[in-house]
């Protein structure tokens, strides 16, 4: 890729190629039509520049900006029948008591209680409901796309509207379908970029892989035969930490039906004959770390453990199932070990000191852990230094 000179880079550049051509000698400093010649065209020239480098970053997707600042990205994806997910509204199951024969009428709005998950949100009543006076439950929809209006099983709702023999507050009994965040731009640039270097070959791993991220809210794919059966794939979804249940990458239900019925699904992409596909949510291994050997008068300061603690969250969250025949060798990065973890240390806090580290995934000790069969790390911020 061409550099972009700077416009000192180019002024100069500019002033010796008058002085070239002319055989004079220009002073940048005095008064001079040439020097001020100069100048004028290095600015012309700058901005020639970064319309070309903005050409060169929007040649292939992996570089390319969003269309709504005059790139290309989105319309790599469409080539490829891909387009950005937009977010989606949560639904909610909630209880409500009252008189039988009362009505709440469609469209009554329910604005979530103080002591809800995300407060002062609205809520709507879709269809009128008519209570019968025992168990009832209602179906509220989100009025606010995507998790920033997220409710727990358990939050209450207050009805912005007097109703009828009915108590207005209601409680969540159960989530219908969870809310998924509009795709980033960086998100959706992943998901074109898989397409080109993933090719279909009618139900191999990286078909699964390709099919089951069609989903609104899948971060990955990982696709396994199931041992002992020749006709049967297993794959395990990890969702997009904002759309998580446990914000770790546990996808929600409604994120597994709908790789489910993708996966069931023949939509013209699917070879027919396509095994059986077992889908189930990545198995989320908390990672606990302990650096023994930190206190005293030479140890680690406060300010490097927080240097340590950002840099192995950030390496952790790297660290996925390695799929054969799917990931590029030389990007292989399933494994966790004690050496990692030192090694990470020293080099976010040059001087920190420190006798060994004590690694622990999913309760037991592990000097070295590999993660495969659907695991997932998450790194439990609060390591300890004894």
């Amino acid at each position: 890729m061409v550099s972009i000179p700077t416009i000192s880079e180019l002024y100069a550049n500019n002033l010796a190629a008058l002085q070239d051509e002319f055989s004079i000698t220009i002073d940048p400093d005095g008064k001079s039509f040439l020097a001020g010649f100069a100048a004028v065209q290095a600015g012309k020239q700058w901005l020639q520049y970064l319309g070309l480098g903005d050409i060169q970053k929007n040649v292939w997707p992996d570089l390319a900006e969003s269309e709504d600042q005059g790139g290309t990205l989105e319309r790599f994806g469409r080539v490829k029948n891909l387009v950005p997910f937009q977010g989606t509204q949560g639904q909610y199951a909630c209880s409500v008591i009252g008189s039988a024969g009362a009505i709440i009428p469609a469209g009554a709005t329910f604005k979530s209680d103080d002591s809800s998950l995300n407060p002062s949100f609205l809520f709507t009543l879709d269809s009128p409901y008519t209570l019968i006076g025992t168990g009832d439950i209602i179906t509220l929809r989100s009025l606010t796309v995507g998790t920033v209006a997220l409710l727990a099983v358990g939050n209450t709702l207050t009805c912005t509207q007097p109703l009828a023999n009915i108590n207005t507050q209601v409680t969540v009994t159960s989530i219908s379908i969870s809310p998924i965040d509009a795709e980033t731009i960086e998100q959706f640039r992943s998901r074109v970029l898989e397409t080109y270097t993933l090719e279909p070959q009618g139900g191999s791993a990286a078909d699964y892989r390709l099919w089951g991220r069609e989903a609104a809210g899948v971060a990955q794919i990982y696709p396994y035969a199931v041992s002992g059966m020749t006709d049967v794939v297993a794959v395990y979804v990890e969702a997009i930490l904002s759309d998580s249940t446990d914000g770790k990458g546990t996808p929600s239900g409604t994120i597994l039906s709908a790789v489910s019925a993708i996966m069931a699904a023949s939509n013209g992409l699917k070879p027919l004959g396509v095994m059986p596909v077992r889908v189930n949510p990545v198995n989320v291994l908390e990672v606990d770390i302990t650096f023994t050997g930190s206190t005293g008068t030479v140890g680690i300061s406060p300010a490097q453990r927080i240097l340590i603690t950002n840099a192995l969250i950030e390496a952790v969250a790297l660290i996925r199932p390695f799929i054969a025949g799917v990931d590029a060798l030389v990007d292989r990065n399933d494994t966790i070990s004690d050496n990692v973890i030192i090694q990470i240390a020293l080099n976010a806090a040059p001087g920190c000191f420190f006798t060994g580290v004590s690694l622990t995934v999913g309760g037991a000790s592990a000097p070295t852990y590999t993660f495969d069969n659907g695991n997932i790390p998450y790194l439990n911020p609060a390591i300890t230094y004894a």
